[in-house]
């Protein structure tokens, strides 16, 4: 289970990063992209983040399922300290999608896309939590193979 569990959570916290830095190469090269979540009536901008947050909140919720999960088997309480050092990249990330959605066109395209860079940062942070205290549940056993 804690090998599953340490493997779950560096995947999350792969595919958040993954995200940020697929969207961000997206606007930075002017590329086209697949919308998953298709609604009428939303431009490009406002589609490609509401997309990536939609993403964004659901590997939040993988992590914290997680955390749940692992918290029935293993019942100790740990003291978590978070390694705001893995916030940097997500954080320089998040802060060029909110230069998008200031320079956006119409008010609603600068709204979604402000708060599709809000839960960016904010899931990334929760996957970055979560994950410390899953490898903090579970740490490396010197004696074990």
């Amino acid at each position: 289970m804690k090998n599953i569990a340490k493997a779950l959570a560096v995947f999350t916290n792969l595919c958040t990063y993954g995200v940020g830095i697929a969207v961000l190469l997206i606007k930075l090269l002017k590329q086209n992209f697949i919308a998953v979540f298709i609604i009428s009536g939303l431009n490009y901008n406002e589609s490609l983040f509401f997309n990536m947050a939609l993403f964004c909140i659901g590997a939040a919720l993988l992590g914290v399922v997680l955390v749940m999960l692992v918290g029935e088997y293993e019942k100790k309480e740990v003291t978590v300290e978070f390694p705001i050092i893995w916030a940097f990249i997500p954080a320089a990330i998040s802060l060029y999608f909110v230069y998008v959605g200031v320079t956006g066109a119409a008010t609603r395209e600068k709204l979604i896309v402000i708060a599709a860079a809000l839960v960016y940062i904010l899931a990334n942070m929760v996957n970055i939590y979560t994950g410390t205290k899953i490898f903090t549940l579970f740490p490396k056993n010197k004696n074990s193979k």
